[in-house]
């Protein structure tokens, strides 16, 4: 009997000690290299926080940090397991290597780093690292020059003008997001063989067609085609553009079949629960997830163009309700709102993201089926932005 005990207590020890080995897991490291930008994401199994350090050198300066309790997992690629080479962008490399057989390091070999910014993202769990060559963001507040006068008096924000309009800044490269693609189709309405990836492509192109009138401003889709992009790329490749703008457009649903409209969403944080759902639903997660990263986004909201990214948002859901009720009635207004979208995280540039019908209410669904009704969509979104930079009194 004693020996029987004896070897279930042993049993008992090898389960708990299994249960304590590293749970964390490496699955991998991509990145989106640029001449003077570059975006690293680590995709990792389970949620944890990494202190980085910087070390700058005579020929290059390392970024480093550790993985606390972490390995690579079974399905991380063998090559990349000790140095990934980089052949473009300031990132010349990343290397990784066991350290004290607890912690993976993780290091950035950059030629030039001014500014870096870092955040997380769940479901699953990322580190994303947004690193730049310059210091493009350091602004000596105290010799900021009065705000020139505009026909269309701005936004103040708290009784002051915005950075972007104390500075005089204007808008001339654009970044046009056509929501999902490829593997990805979003939100669809199966009655009607309607997909939000299809939607938001064709959008997109009649919006940079409508541009097309306008020379001075260059449009770029972050996807010609149907295609995936993650979120963390579409981000990237608005801010290695040094884009002035970037409108990420989409389609909404609702559980409750009734539920229409047209709503446009800037970037921060809500109590609100249908502004959770909606980002959550875009964002691929739980709103439990939303709420968590509560700490993350304020990070980011810091330093972002918030105020700019409201006003933007205001002029857009203006002109596209007014577009629509040209033409249609029952046209309904659900407003401007702020929710933490994933694909506005880390724009350094004004963002705005437009919901732009509900395909699960089948009469506005049945309204964006036709070309008439996205030529209006479209219609609006381009007004919306030119007055938005019509504001700033300087196209």
């Amino acid at each position: 009997m004693r020996k029987a005990f004896f070897f279930l207590l042993l049993f008992i020890l090898l389960i708990a000690n299994l249960s304590t080995k590293k749970s964390n897991q490496l699955l991998n490291i991509r990145y989106y290299a640029y001449p003077d930008y570059t975006r690293v994401v680590l995709d990792l199994s389970a949620s944890m926080k990494v202190q980085e350090k910087l070390l700058p050198g005579q020929n290059l300066t390392r970024l480093y940090f550790d993985l606390p309790d972490c390995d690579f997992s079974g399905a991380y690629p063998e090559i990349n397991k000790k140095e990934i080479l980089i052949k473009s962008g300031n990132l010349k490399r990343i290397r990784l290597g066991q350290r004290q057989k607890h912690d993976l390091r993780v290091v950035f070999d950059f030629d030039k780093i001014g500014k870096y910014d870092k955040f997380y993202l769940s479901s699953p769990f990322r580190v994303v690292f947004d690193i730049f060559q310059d210091d493009i963001n350091h602004i000596d507040r105290s010799v900021l020059a009065q705000p020139d006068r505009v026909d269309s008096t701005p936004e103040q924000i708290e009784g002051q003008y915005s950075m972007v309009r104390q500075l005089g800044l204007g808008v001339h490269r654009i970044v046009i997001d056509p929501g999902h693609g490829g593997k990805d189709p979003g939100t669809f309405n199966r009655s009607l063989k309607l997909y939000e990836k299809t939607i938001t492509l064709d959008l997109a192109r009649r919006l940079k067609s409508i541009f097309k009138k306008n020379s001075k401003y260059e449009i770029i889709l972050t996807r010609e085609r149907d295609r995936y992009i993650s979120l963390e790329e579409r981000t990237a490749i608005a801010n290695s553009k040094k884009s002035d703008l970037f409108v990420s457009i989409h389609v909404n649903s609702a559980p409750r079949k009734t539920t229409r409209g047209i709503e446009t969403y800037y970037l921060n944080l809500t109590t609100d629960p249908w502004s959770m759902s909606v980002a959550a639903q875009e964002n691929a997660i739980s709103k439990k997830s939303i709420g968590e990263m509560e700490t993350i986004v304020k990070q980011i909201v810091k330093n972002a163009k918030e105020s700019e990214s409201r006003i933007l948002s205001q002029f857009i859901q203006k002109h596209v309700v007014k577009q629509l009720k040209s033409k249609y009635s029952k046209i309904t207004n659900l407003g401007v709102k702020k929710a933490p979208f994933y694909v506005l995280i880390g724009a350094r540039m004004p963002a705005s993201l437009v919901e732009t019908s509900f395909l699960s209410n089948m009469y506005e669904a049945k309204r964006l089926k036709t070309s008439f009704y996205r030529y209006l969509i479209a219609n609006g979104l381009y007004y919306g932005i030119i007055s938005y930079i019509k504001s700033l009194g300087k196209n």
